[in-house]
């Protein structure tokens, strides 16, 4: 069912003009209208490395998601995490949305009772399309209303009940049944060691020496895939042919080879970035797995 005059949507009247672009990554929520934007075509090109959504879609769109190109009509909800980069395309001449653009950090068990991940739509890989009624849509545009009308407000409370309403979208949606997902696999070994390669590379490259590495352990990366490190251990194990500790490590020396030869920054900035506590532990890491140290391998790739 396409956009038309019977279908519900959003009243201008109701918000102010919001940018279709997020300016601000020190912010933790952001509410879009997408309907303001022309030829419509959202890929966060940066923040989505940053950014969680939750996103309406009234009319035609073609969603674009690594190799692959999902085409959707009608009225839809699609939620996307930080691990997987997508686009989103209008292809038809009517055409609204709505999109909850937020970090981690937004939803936690200390300012919620919940851990993003633990929600099935946003662990990685799982994310669904949702197909809805008149009726549904209905609902859920009644949220993103309030959502938009407590933008501009000064109140205390005012991120808890943009959080409460974000929460009552995601709630919602669980409900329902997804007609397509992003995501194919071909089993749940493979499923789980594709969830923790793209969790591992959604962290580099790494821009500035004030970043810094969120996940660094076995243990970082199983809570955050919401399994038990020894299981994700074996799975990747089986998928992979080597450990969790050693993919990791490989990756972090390769990102300290390529911040060596091709940055200026100190060694203790490039051990910062990498999650080592003391430059020392870096240079024991690197000399260990690199057979060379720090120093000399920059000297080397600099001549």
């Amino acid at each position: 069912m396409k956009i038309s005059d019977e279908t519900p949507s959003i009243a201008p009247a109701h918000f102010s003009e919001i940018s279709n672009t997020v300016q601000n990554d020190a912010d933790t929520f952001h509410i879009l209208d997408l309907s303001i934007a022309h030829n419509l075509l959202l890929s966060f090109e940066y923040n989505r490395k940053i950014f969680y959504t939750a996103t309406l879609l009234q009319g035609d769109y073609q969603l674009e998601f690594e190799d692959r190109k999902i085409d959707i009509s009608g009225n839809s909800l699609l939620f996307t995490t930080t691990k997987i980069p997508f686009g989103i395309h209008a292809t038809g001449l009517g055409y609204a949305g709505f999109s909850c653009v937020f970090k981690e950090e937004f939803v936690t068990k200390a300012n919620s009772g919940y851990r993003l991940l633990e929600f099935p739509i946003y662990k990685p890989g799982r994310q669904n399309i949702y197909s809805l009624t008149n009726s549904q849509t209905e609902h859920f545009i009644d949220i993103y209303a309030k959502i938009f009308n407590e933008q501009h407000e000064n109140s205390t409370f005012k991120s808890n009940l943009q959080r409460t309403y974000l929460l009552e979208i995601i709630f919602g949606a669980q409900k329902l049944a997804p007609i397509d997902s992003f995501v194919k696999t071909n089993n749940t070994t493979e499923f789980i060691a594709c969830s923790f390669i793209r969790l591992l590379e959604s962290q580099f490259p790494l821009e500035s020496p004030q970043s810094v590495i969120k996940f660094k352990t076995p243990k970082d990366f199983a809570d955050s895939l919401s399994l038990h490190p020894n299981y994700l251990n074996r799975q990747v194990k089986l998928a992979k042919g080597r450990t969790v500790s050693e993919i990791i490590a490989a990756r972090i020396v390769q990102e300290a080879k390529i911040l060596l030869k091709l940055t200026n920054w100190h060694i203790a900035e490039i051990s910062f970035v990498l999650g080592f506590a003391e430059p020392s532990h870096f240079n024991l890491f690197f000399k260990k797995n690199a057979n060379v140290s720090p120093t000399d391998y920059r000297k080397v790739h600099r001549e």
